[in-house]
């Protein structure tokens, strides 16, 4: 299953500031049983209307739980949500 997270961050933020860190935070899911593979996209272009970011999460479908609880998801809001204007999650095979 693929697991998305797709970020607009406020006007204030240098969204490509983050990219590094992100992509540092969420590596670190791969260790995680039944979390293949980490893939962070950036928006190529900057337009007010776009999201900024993309995380893909390629992972088993009982993974997500494990995800859920994890101490990287838990990092990943207590460190970024006060940076989000907007956010979307989508999942799908």
């Amino acid at each position: 299953m693929k697991h998305y997270i797709i970020v607009k961050f406020k006007e204030q933020i240098n969204a490509g500031s983050l990219t590094a860190p992100v992509t540092e935070l969420f590596r670190k899911l791969t260790e995680m049983d039944g979390i293949y593979d980490i893939n962070i996209h950036t928006s190529c272009i900057d337009c007010p209307n776009r999201y900024d970011l993309m995380i893909e999460i390629n992972m088993d479908k009982d993974a997500l739980d494990r995800y859920d609880s994890s101490e990287v998801h838990k990092e990943w809001k207590q460190t970024y949500s006060d940076m989000i204007e907007s956010k979307a999650i989508f999942d799908c095979e």
